[in-house]
């Protein structure tokens, strides 16, 4: 691959300021390009994945020449990337900082949660409040995470577990009619339904908001 900041028509010498400004100006002319019939719209496409490989690239490389003597003075580069959906890429930064402080595993813990690893990154969450005990950022986060993975977990065992009737047998909600039960989709079987979508739907917004919330602010 070409030189990445060539791609942007600069050199490695641009502050970060021009950089990014270049970055979006050329993001939002490729981004109107691609949508244009024929080879035009084609080219508008492959100049914009062009533009974001080297953006990765530039952005890895200035989160590089922010670590000196083992610290980070900004992780808005890995949050980026995050936001771009590369997370190996976010991995690789976070793997290069030697310390690992409070915003550093706060940020490992939007990777895992991005990959779905709940438990690994409600572990980071707890390291990073250790790490700093009264940032209400790190506390907010685990919170959300708490009540999001309770609220799946409940939904679960509502959707495995049948009402039970006085003799310890499901009860499905209907009227015995003297040879068998008739209206099985009514009476508690229509509640338990509706508790479990009631559950899943509280258990997938939870998610979501925390989502949102796990993010550099």
């Amino acid at each position: 691959m070409k030189d990445p900041y060539k791609v942007l028509g600069l050199d490695k010498s641009a502050d970060l300021e021009l950089l990014k400004s270049k970055y979006q100006e050329l993001h939002d002319l490729y981004g109107e390009q691609r949508f244009r019939t024929g080879e035009e719209g084609n080219e508008g496409a492959r100049k914009l994945q062009e533009l974001e490989e080297a953006w990765a690239l530039i952005s890895a490389d200035l989160s590089r020449d922010t670590v000196s003597g083992g610290t980070v003075g900004d992780f808005g580069t890995v949050d980026e990337l995050i936001r771009q959906g590369k997370y190996d890429e976010a991995q690789d930064i976070l793997d290069s900082i030697q310390d690992r402080n409070g915003e550093w595993h706060y940020m490992q813990a939007i990777v895992f949660y991005k990959r779905e690893w709940l438990t690994d990154s409600k572990t980071q969450l707890e390291m990073a409040i250790r790490e700093d005990p009264n940032n209400s950022k790190y506390r907010a986060s685990l919170d959300k995470l708490n009540l999001a993975m309770g609220g799946g977990q409940r939904a679960a065992q509502q959707n495995q577990a049948p009402n039970q009737n006085a003799n310890g047998n499901p009860n499905y909600g209907g009227q015995y009619n003297g040879g068998g039960y008739n209206d099985y989709g009514g009476g508690q079987q229509q509640q338990d339904m509706a508790n479990c979508l009631s559950s899943c739907c509280c258990a997938y917004c939870l998610t979501d908001c925390l989502c949102n919330a796990m993010r550099c602010c």
